[in-house]
């Protein structure tokens, strides 16, 4: 499983959460991301190794080049996503309602497209 196709799957179903208000739901969803990005057992990965074993293709591999803060920007998207959810839909949901339908269709933009303008930005300032 590709990142990209992961990404699809992130934002489809957030925005099944969100349109059917299934709160708890949102809550695992955010665990997950940040167990994610904490331990870095991303589930595209998992299921890559499951998959190929050992060896994963070069196209699935991330490219390690010259990067100024050694973690990966996948991984901190994660993260980033994460506390934007916490933020916008725990501590203001009813101020800030919007906000998350805006991730879940970026996250499915995103997926769809392959351009992640979070990514692009984590990589920018350093990110591998």
């Amino acid at each position: 499983m590709s990142e990209r196709f992961f990404r699809i799957i992130l934002g489809t179903t957030l925005i099944l959460f969100l349109f059917n208000k299934w709160d708890n739901l949102v809550y695992i969803y955010i665990g997950i991301l940040f167990f994610e990005g904490v331990t870095n057992w991303r589930i595209p990965r998992i299921i890559s190794r499951l998959r190929y074993g050992a060896d994963i293709p070069a196209h699935l591999a991330s490219p390690c080049e010259a990067v100024r803060i050694n973690f990966d920007a996948e991984r901190a998207l994660r993260l980033v996503v994460g506390l934007f959810l916490v933020v916008t839909f725990i501590l203001f949901h009813e101020q800030i309602w919007l906000f998350p339908w805006f991730i879940a269709f970026m996250l499915l933009s995103a997926g769809i497209t392959n351009i992640c303008p979070m990514n692009m930005f984590l990589r920018w300032v350093g990110f591998k």
